[in-house]
């Protein structure tokens, strides 16, 4: 396989508190990794470390083969990553479709200037936009809903939302903190099945947060999990849910006796 992402004891800190500590990570191309641990371990702080939100500490980050660890924001996402947030993060007075269309900044050629006079290049822009975003809609089920105000769907449309926002970025690498956050066991199956689909037929290598192990162990191929800003395992899903360091510092007995059958 080959190399998308890599980091290299990547550490951030905030003061006298090390919330990821020398993490080393590789996500090859076409895989879906997941990275698991309990409540603050740091999970989130690497994926705001990959993406730009957080300057790190120490160590490096790698994408492509390409140092981005300097890199801003917005560059990265040019580069080719994109992200949805573990806190919810739509402009909820404007449309689906308004939340949608924003992802595709990055990837418009036209400005300002050239959307208010209407210049034709920038009209079929953005009916191209337009078209496109309302794709990813119909594939996430909120396509109907194209117009209606953000703030008015429900929590776990929403969250479609959002990710249908990172897929208009057209990303290499799409990262997901907790996109199964306040779905119901019906619609987190769905969005288990959704993920799949993304990797298998739309090619989208995944670096997945998520708490609820229903939608991590089905479709991860490699399993990544942190404590204390530490990394404790890595391996297959298997092998992480049979660690005992993984078990005691996150799975816990009663998840393995439901899971594994161990009696």
């Amino acid at each position: 396989m080959t190399e998308l992402l890599r980091t290299e004891k990547v550490t951030k800190a905030f003061g006298g508190l090390v919330a990821v500590n020398d993490v080393d990570m590789v996500i090859d191309e076409g895989m879906i990794l997941g990275l698991i641990g309990p409540n603050g371990a740091g999970k989130t702080t690497l994926f705001n470390c990959i993406t730009g939100v957080y300057p790190i500490t120490s160590g490096e980050i790698y994408f492509k083969g390409e140092r981005i660890s300097r890199l801003k924001q917005d560059s990265i996402v040019r580069k080719g990553l994109c992200r949805t947030f573990q806190e919810l993060r739509i402009f909820k007075n404007l449309t689906v479709l308004q939340n949608v269309l924003i992802g595709m900044h990055t990837r418009c050629k036209g400005n300002v200037v050239d959307a208010i006079l209407s210049l034709p290049g920038t009209v079929a822009e953005e009916k191209r936009a337009k078209e496109k975003a309302l794709h990813y809609m119909n594939l996430l089920g909120i396509a109907e809903r194209a117009d209606f105000k953000a703030v008015s769907l429900p929590y776990a449309d929403q969250r479609r939302v959002e990710v249908a926002r990172a897929l208009a970025a057209e990303p290499e690498l799409l990262l997901l903190d907790e996109p199964a956050a306040g779905m119901n066991v019906r619609e987190s199956h769905t969005l288990t099945e959704f993920i799949q689909w993304l990797n298998k037929e739309m090619k989208k290598t995944i670096l997945l947060i998520e708490h609820n192990m229903r939608v991590v162990m089905p479709v991860a191929h490699k399993v990544t999990v942190l404590n204390m800003g530490k990394k404790i395992a890595e391996g297959t899903p298997t092998q992480v849910q049979g660690s005992k360091e993984v078990i005691e510092a996150y799975l816990g007995s009663d998840y393995v006796a439901h899971e594994l059958g161990d009696k």
